[in-house]
């Protein structure tokens, strides 16, 4: 590779890093000073005012949870599925059930002691 090509990538990533890295680190740097501000305050607090902290905390999880995972009640009814579905579904279940007789134990390989080698049994000695 030419040297002013390389020169080129090398200002390149050189400014790749400027532009993106810096307000990033600035940005995870700043996040991490809020964190640890809070996670201060938030240990002085009375404990009936954690409780209160914790719970919104929890709320705004649940909320942000609530469109990923589907809740209970919004699970399908037995009702609603189909026979094929129910007929799987009881397979799966049945299989949860059945237990298996343990696997048999491998039997123990015979060892063998190795053949010594020697000069003669090679063949690199071809002599006559």
């Amino acid at each position: 590779m030419p040297a002013r090509t390389r020169m080129i990538l090398i200002a390149a990533a050189a400014f790749v890093a400027i532009v993106f890295f810096q307000p990033l680190l600035t940005f995870l740097g700043g996040i991490l000073v809020i964190a640890v501000a809070a996670t201060l305050i938030f240990r002085d607090l009375p404990q009936d005012t954690q409780d209160m902290i914790e719970g919104h905390i929890n709320g705004w999880i649940g909320r942000a949870r609530s469109g990923f995972w589907p809740s209970d009640s919004s699970a399908p009814r037995r009702g609603s599925t189909s026979a094929r579905a129910r007929v799987i579904e009881a397979e799966l279940d049945d299989d949860d059930y059945e237990e298996e007789a343990p696997a048999p134990k491998p039997k123990p390989r015979a060892r063998r002691p190795r053949a010594k080698k020697t000069p003669s049994a090679s063949g690199s000695n071809t002599s006559s």
